[in-house]
């Protein structure tokens, strides 16, 4: 199968392959992009799909068409990167988009979009067929545009409204052929997205405060992503590591609608759910699980998975379980 980073301009579609084929051929592809990710597809049965890739400057414009599946993206931590950090805007044509990321669930409705990191966990449940873009821009690049855009992650944006709705259009006017006739070149297309996505995301150009206080926060984030397995991680750290007081770690974090142990808890949960699910894994037991992502107490952990996921972390690992 050919891979998209190969050329500018690439497509594939399962029309004409056999279903099996299409369905190995689909899931390689996932596996070997730039955000590698895994799918489970919910009726292999009726299995259709298709996607085109265009190369614009530094970034890559995916248009997928696509069944009904989940697609998990386990992060930097899960497996190695292809490439360096970027972040994705993942846009929904049609179909809702039911997205977990930081431990936050919420949907992605047609003619809205998100920003998502391809060095942390997400996933994305779509129950119907559905169209979205995947526009991946580097993060070095697009902070150029958005010095902190990790402040935007996981908020869902309209793009067909406000300033969201000139980034829309000039996708629309991309997947309608654009591209070919475009009057300027394609690097160039691709500074208009990044000034059109700062507009989009309510980006102020000249407010220094809020841009510090932003990335300051992110810091923050980034340390819990980092040593979340470490039992000792406490506020107190995290702050003397960010130069700053316990207090304003805790102000900064308050304005972002959180706080340190509600980001601590839910990325120890996150990584492990995936260990659960991991069958490599299958051998620890549910307090080496524990342990291993920084809860010195089992039975606590098993409270707050269960809070958080509805069910305990044997019934998640029996769950996930290999199909003899």
């Amino acid at each position: 199968m050919v891979k998209p980073a190969q050329t500018q301009d690439e497509s594939w579609s399962s029309s004409g392959l056999a279903q099996r084929d299409a369905i190995n051929a689909w899931r390689d592809w996932a596996a070997n992009t730039i955000a590698p990710i895994e799918v489970e597809l919910f009726d292999p049965n009726a299995f259709a799909a298709r996607w085109v890739n265009h190369g614009i400057g530094q970034l890559r414009l995916l248009h997928i068409h696509a069944p009904a599946q989940r697609v998990t993206h386990v992060g930097s931590a899960g497996v190695p990167m292809r490439a360096a950090p970027s972040i994705q805007l993942v846009w929904s044509r049609s179909g809702v988009l039911k997205t977990t990321m930081a431990g936050r669930t919420f949907d992605v409705n047609p003619g809205a979009f998100v920003l998502l990191d391809n060095t942390r966990f997400y996933q994305m449940e779509m129950v119907t067929e559905h169209e979205c873009i995947d526009l991946m821009m580097p993060q070095g690049w697009l902070e150029k545009y958005l010095p902190d855009p990790q402040a935007l992650l996981a908020r869902p944006f309209s793009a067909s409204e406000g300033w969201g709705a000139p980034l829309g259009a000039l996708i629309d006017t991309i997947l309608d052929g654009g591209l070919e006739n475009a009057p300027l070149p394609r690097p160039l297309i691709a500074e208009q997205f990044g000034s059109l996505l700062a507009l989009a995301a309510g980006h102020e150009q000249g407010d220094e405060a809020p841009r510090h206080r932003n990335q300051l926060a992110a810091r923050i984030l980034r340390h819990i992503e980092s040593d979340y397995a470490d039992p000792d991680l406490s506020p107190e750290m995290a702050a003397d590591r960010a130069g700053i007081s316990k207090r304003y770690l805790q102000t900064l974090l308050a304005a972002s609608g959180t706080s340190f142990v509600q980001e601590l808890n839910a990325t120890r949960l996150e990584r492990a759910s995936e260990l659960l699910s991991d069958p490599r894994a299958g051998g620890l037991s549910i307090s080496d699980i524990a342990y291993r992502t920084g809860f010195l107490d089992p039975g606590y952990f098993t409270r707050l998975f269960r809070k958080r996921f509805g069910i305990t972390p044997r019934e998640w690992r029996a769950g996930n379980a290999p199909q003899s």
